[in-house]
């Protein structure tokens, strides 16, 4: 009786467990900023003005003409360290063609923090800070890292939630070049 009781038990966490799952699967977050289904509906990378770690404003939209990639990243997250010496090597190939960049928007963090990172690792590439979220917010960014491909009349083409790779991003940016 006591085995029975134990099977009907397993059993039924078993379908919460399947149950759980399905509604998690089934809410998911739509996707970070809509992506257009043809040419006519591209949706634009909404435009922003940060500073860098110079102090210096940057404006998205002073790169329209080149392919954009925009992570946002923050110096404790694991997987953004994790692809940053990607992005790194990505950039200096990057630049060699004058036709594409990297922008990595730093959230929330202090700019002595973000520095003492990027001078430790040799990080090469443009970052801006994003001292309140609001341009995370703005691209509804929920985790990080979260990368961006944006092409160069300004549309986002595909966007990587999580973690990337030189490869990846790579092949996403000569899909919009």
């Amino acid at each position: 009786m006591k085995n029975k009781s134990n099977l009907v038990i397993w059993i039924i966490v078993s379908l919460l467990f399947m149950a759980i799952y399905v509604l998690y699967e089934n809410n998911k977050p739509s996707p970070v900023v809509p992506q257009a289904t043809n040419q006519e509906e591209k949706a634009l990378a909404p435009d922003f003005a940060l500073n860098d770690l110079n102090g210096n404003q940057v404006k998205l939209s002073d790169y329209r003409g080149k392919v954009v990639v925009l992570n946002f990243w923050a110096v404790w997250c694991k997987y953004c360290k994790v692809e940053m010496p990607d992005f790194n090597e990505l950039n200096a190939e990057l630049e060699k063609g004058n036709d594409a960049v990297i922008i990595a928007v730093d959230v929330q963090e202090d700019i002595n923090t973000v520095k003492k990172y990027l001078d430790d690792n040799k990080i090469t590439f443009k970052v801006v800070l994003d001292e309140t979220g609001a341009i995370s917010q703005k691209y509804n960014v929920s985790g990080f890292p979260t990368t961006f491909i944006i092409g160069r009349d300004g549309s986002i083409s595909t966007s990587f939630p999580g973690a990337t790779n030189k490869k990846a991003v790579l092949e996403a940016i000569n899909k919009v070049k």
